[in-house]
């Protein structure tokens, strides 16, 4: 019963913290920042793993946008300090693994799971897909804020044509 109870109130008030870190720091906006706090505030709840994953994600892409902002100022229009996400942004970069976060919730309730698939293999294969999202997340936000301070064309990876 403890546990049920202390779990997922850690994982609020942790969440409120960064979430308002983020705001302040200008990783997000007011509306990223909301949305930040309940995605992160379900993936912490869920065990420390799948909130370590996300703020992985998220520290590091928001180092990442600061990286070349004076550059990045130049060639975007749309450029914002700090980098300032909405929730569009959180939602597109976090959906899909928060639906699975609250699936392996339903499944196996505040119960920490690892990837075990002898034990359970739907549980490991959801686990597989928070981590996998966030492999593509991550390389898609890395790419596109260190792309863009360099100074030579894209090559396309299937052909190596520019």
């Amino acid at each position: 019963m403890e546990r049920t109870l202390i779990q997922p109130l850690i994982a609020v008030l942790v969440s409120s913290v960064i979430a308002f870190r983020a705001y302040k720091k200008k990783s997000l906006d007011v509306s990223g920042a909301f949305f930040g706090f309940l995605v992160m505030s379900a993936h912490l709840a869920l065990n420390v793993r799948c909130g370590a994953i996300l703020l992985a994600f998220f520290f590091s892409s928001s180092k990442l946008t600061k990286v070349g902002a004076d550059k990045k100022h130049k060639s975007d229009a749309d450029f914002k300090e700090g980098g300032q996400r909405n929730w569009v942004q959180v939602l597109c970069n976090s959906a899909i693994a928060t639906v699975l976060i609250v699936v392996i919730w339903y499944l196996v309730g505040w119960e920490d799971k690892c990837l075990d698939s002898k034990e359970s293999t739907l549980v490991t294969s959801l686990l597989g897909g928070v981590i996998g999202h966030y492999a593509c997340s991550n390389g898609d936000t890395w790419s596109s804020e260190i792309g863009v301070l360099s100074d030579a064309q894209p090559r396309l990876i299937t052909t190596f044509k520019t």
